[in-house]
């Protein structure tokens, strides 16, 4: 049993070849259509193999412009090694501007390390891992908050428990090279099905980065974006003369377990007592939740399980039970 998707890019083939894979897909309008999925190779000889994501969310908007640029401008005397672009991994999700693919509703950032013969987010899932994660010497992955989601510009680590200490240290030279001001290390409260987290099971370097928020992308998200992914990219080897400028010293924090997200206790309407960067403490009151639709009753008082920095917060003012709400990060000392 091998993958139904097939493309025009030949990843071993030196040269600049602009692509498109293509997921072979039956829906009730189209017999023998395809989903396509833009892509492409530039490679010129030995030397490191990058893959760059963008749109992993359908609804983060800086990523896929930053790559498409790449797309457009790099020839391949400019590369040393491989440099493989997927603007839009999740292209369905990115035409919708969702979060999660309208095609199946699952989010391509849960399904990995994907299924050949599973729907298809699974599908391009499991492509990009056996074909392009399988070369790869350094994956990035850029992200944003998309429309659900506030959150300070970060890069973001995976940390597990046993992870070898070279490829911690070479996560944090990615995360000091990408020179943003926050690098967090995170286990995504344990589930490693994330794009990222599969990579590190694998031992192949990686840097995430949240570089948006609001579902908008800005003139100034988009340059942040840009000169970041440029300084990591010339860092990896794959683009050594690529034009950079400074970034800034990161400050190393981590997301400390589940006692540093915040979750609504039930439906209803909620109203946030906190801003971005705000010293939190432990039982700080973080909001209440209205009942709006039995107005007799009072509102319920919301509080944060532990302290530290407000690092993300939701969009949402309607939320459902289970909904997050924020999430804090702490200061450490060093990436170990």
């Amino acid at each position: 049993m091998t993958s139904t998707v097939f493309t025009d890019i030949d990843w071993d083939k030196d040269g600049k070849q602009i692509g498109t894979l293509n997921l072979p897909h039956s829906p009730d309008d189209d017999a023998w259509g395809v989903i396509p999925f833009p892509a492409a190779s530039i490679k010129n000889g030995k030397g490191p193999v990058v893959v760059l994501t963008g749109a992993v969310h359908g609804d983060e908007y800086e990523g896929p412009i930053v790559i498409s640029e790449l797309m457009r401008n790099i020839e391949a005397q400019e590369v040393t090694g491989q440099l493989i672009l997927l603007p839009t991994f999740n292209a369905p999700a990115l035409k919708a501007g969702r979060r999660t693919s309208p095609i199946d509703q699952l989010n391509l950032n849960r399904v990995f390390p994907g299924d050949d013969y599973g729907l298809p987010t699974q599908q391009i899932a499991r492509y990009v891992t056996d074909h392009l994660f399988s070369k790869a010497n350094f994956y990035i992955d850029l992200h944003a908050g998309g429309r659900s989601l506030f959150i300070q510009p970060s890069a973001h680590v995976v940390m597990a428990e046993g992870m070898p200490a070279e490829l911690i240290q070479a996560n944090a030279r990615l995360a000091e090279a990408f020179g943003v001001g926050i690098t967090v290390q995170t286990s995504n409260m344990g589930d490693y099905r994330t794009s990222a987290g599969y990579v590190t099971f694998k031992g192949i370097p990686m840097l995430a980065a949240e570089m948006g928020m609001g579902g908008w992308a800005t003139a100034d998200s988009v340059r942040a974006t840009r000169e970041a992914t440029h300084r990591v990219l010339k860092h990896t080897g794959v683009l050594p003369n690529i034009e950079t400028c400074p970034g800034e010293k990161t400050q190393w924090t981590r997301i400390h377990g589940t006692e540093a997200y915040v979750f609504a206790p039930m439906d209803g309407y909620f109203e946030r007592h906190f801003a971005l960067g705000d010293d939190i403490q432990k039982g700080q009151l973080a909001g209440l939740m209205h009942h709006l639709n039995r107005p007799n009753l009072e509102p319920e008082a919301v509080y944060f399980q532990s302290s530290g920095t407000l690092y993300a917060h939701g969009l949402i003012g309607q939320v459902r039970a289970g909904q997050n709400l924020a999430v804090l990060i702490q200061k450490v000392d060093s990436p170990i």
